[in-house]
């Protein structure tokens, strides 16, 4: 009877266990995952013709890393809203926000212009400015038909780290048949740009340029 009692116990402290490791493991991937956009970074290897993103950073000492995703994003046009001095503001954008996988680590990669992006649009050169304002904050309001400025940012992950935006550079873009595609060269400052956000410190590694091209869903 003592045997089965230590048995049973035995089964128990196993079911117990795993139980507490499923519930490890998932709060591990929440927390890895709830900052993060879905769907997550596909494709496996080295990056190549056959994936959708396609970016090479270039770092300071001259370490070059590529970063891509197999499958196709979604890039649609999103309606932002903000209110301010009790007016309301809202503003069509073109946005598309994913991970990218590599050799080291994960990153967040997004593009986003000022403006919406038409289904079907000529290829156009957009001068790379920094962060787009939302609407209700200083410089939102850009009026025309097309895009006039462009922001490309980049997030290191795994552990996080600080997310840096290409100030300087250029995108070209086009969109037709329910898909955007384009190429992009943009250049970094040191740093992160965000005011809301301190300045890396001097053991943090900064990108100093971005080149690839992308392809995304509408």
């Amino acid at each position: 009877m003592r045997k089965k009692w230590w048995i049973a116990g035995g089964i128990g402290a196993a079911v117990l266990v795993g139980l507490v490791g499923s519930f490890v493991w998932i709060a591990l991937w929440v927390g890895d995952n709830i900052s993060a956009p879905g769907p997550g970074a596909t494709g496996s290897g080295p990056c190549g013709s056959a994936d959708a993103v396609n970016m090479q950073l270039v770092y300071a000492a001259g370490r070059t890393v590529q970063a891509c995703t197999r499958d196709r994003p979604a890039c649609p046009n999103q309606t932002f809203t903000a209110t301010a001095n009790g007016a309301t503001t809202s503003v069509s954008r073109f946005s598309m926000r994913n991970q990218l996988r590599s050799s080291s680590r994960r990153y967040i990669f997004s593009i986003g212009l000022d403006r919406a992006l038409p289904a079907d649009a000529a290829a156009q050169t957009i001068q790379l400015s920094g962060f787009v304002d939302l609407p209700g904050m200083p410089g939102a309001g850009s009026s025309g038909t097309g895009p006039g400025a462009a922001n490309i940012q980049i997030t290191p992950r795994d552990p996080d780290g600080e997310s840096f935006t290409a100030v300087s550079g250029s995108l070209w873009i086009a969109s037709m048949g329910g898909m955007a595609h384009g190429t992009i060269d943009g250049s970094f400052s040191t740093g992160s740009t965000r005011s809301d956000r301190p300045a890396p410190s001097s053991t943090t590694e900064s990108p100093v340029s971005i080149t690839g091209t992308f392809a995304c869903s509408r």
